[in-house]
């Protein structure tokens, strides 16, 4: 992944728009890492119900963000495109976004396929849009995001 310097927000935007592209909504099932006697996946299913689009809209996001414990790798690829651009157009009431998305990378999890952790889905473009979101998210937030870059080269390695 190279260093793309400084770039504005609406030239981050443009780059998202193009490597994330909206995803359909994975079947109810695939939805979630449990079955459906869990608890959270029955507050979540409810929540969710009325999102049927591949865009999920603010209230979307926000039900699923910081569900990762819960939600699966195919739902994390639901939820990304919408949160990112979310994010970049500053419609993020919660103001809880630009701390999640880094520490989503905590957490990395290649063992399991299922996790949403389990980034193995990202192309090398997409990789390298998210590193020039991490940049932002620092600049404009003044988050650490070194450790999210680092794993983000880890898994640009493992591709």
């Amino acid at each position: 992944m190279e260093y793309e310097g400084y770039l504005t927000r609406e030239e981050i935007l443009y780059k998202v728009e193009n490597a994330f592209p909206f995803v359909e909504r994975p079947a109810e099932n695939d939805l979630y890492v449990y079955d459906k006697s869990d608890g959270m996946r029955s507050i979540i299913s409810s929540g969710i119900s009325e999102f049927v689009e591949p865009e999920l809209p603010y209230e979307g996001v926000i039900i699923l963000y910081d569900e990762f414990s819960t939600i699966s790798q195919k739902t994390v690829k639901w939820l990304f495109p919408s949160m990112l651009r979310i994010l970049l157009k500053e419609r993020d009431l919660s103001g809880n976004l630009h701390w999640c998305i880094p520490a989503y990378f905590d957490h990395t999890n290649f063992s399991d396929p299922n996790s949403a952790y389990n980034f193995s889905w990202l192309s090398k473009r997409q990789l390298s849009v998210l590193n020039c979101v991490l940049e932002y998210i620092s600049e404009k937030y003044g988050n650490s995001i070194s450790y999210a870059q680092e794993k983000l080269m880890e898994i640009e390695k493992k591709i």
